[in-house]
């Protein structure tokens, strides 16, 4: 049951990390039709998000290759 859950959560941060990049790169930078953060700090709040939406990415990626390697995956 454990090695479900894992799979569960480490899929769960691979998806809201990339879903966060995508939203931010596509929908706020590329095709500009809002703002993440209102106000004058938006370009680094935005860049923010995205260096957080990289590391869940990257940390559910880590979680899951470790977890094959172990054979539980």
């Amino acid at each position: 049951m454990k090695e479900r859950n894992d799979a569960l959560v480490n899929g769960a941060l691979i998806a809201i990390g990339a879903l966060g990049i995508l939203d931010n790169l596509v929908v706020h930078w590329l095709l500009g039709h809002h703002r993440a953060v209102p106000g004058p700090h938006a370009l680094a709040a935005e860049i923010a998000l995205v260096a957080a939406s990289a590391g869940l990415l990257v940390l559910g990626v880590w979680r899951e290759r470790h977890a094959r390697r172990a054979g539980r995956g």
